[in-house]
């Protein structure tokens, strides 16, 4: 059972590695996690299906990344520009339990008024606490 960040929409998902000279050291330790902190340090990849995810989207990216607000800046530019090809893409943070009866809490937010603050609070949400929530943000092309 783990939390996830993911996307999804009705297009292929643009994969994005972690740069070839990316490091991440983990001191088991300290339970610390060092990255440098660089702007470019995420990666997007597509993914299977996701059976617990409520949507009907049939494309599908995971996210792996440690905050940073220019990391944040640099995924929403990805989901601008994956709006160019789709009306709306969807944002979610989920617990991953093969449980298909989780609540599940809906936004819609315009590409616009999307911001790195907001991308923090999604991936901060405990979607792991009972009752299990599952966040989507709906976000959309188009203003409204």
């Amino acid at each position: 059972m783990s939390s996830a960040l993911l996307i999804a929409s009705d297009f292929p998902l643009k994969e994005v590695p972690y740069p070839s000279d990316f490091v991440i050291q983990f001191d088991i330790d300290h339970r610390t996690v060092e990255d440098g902190g660089r702007e470019d340090g995420f990666a997007i990849f597509p993914i299977r299906r996701v059976l617990e995810l409520s949507t009907k989207k049939r494309y599908f990216a995971g996210i792996e990344w440690n905050y940073t607000p220019g990391r944040t800046k640099n995924i929403i530019e990805y989901l601008r520009e994956h709006l160019e090809h789709v009306e709306e893409v969807e944002l979610w943070h989920i617990w991953q339990d093969m449980d298909f009866d989780h609540k599940v809490r809906k936004v819609k937010i315009p590409i616009h008024a999307l911001t790195a603050d907001d991308i923090q609070e999604l991936s901060q949400l405990d979607v792991w606490k009972e009752p299990v929530v599952d966040y989507c943000y709906v976000v959309t092309r188009a203003v409204q």
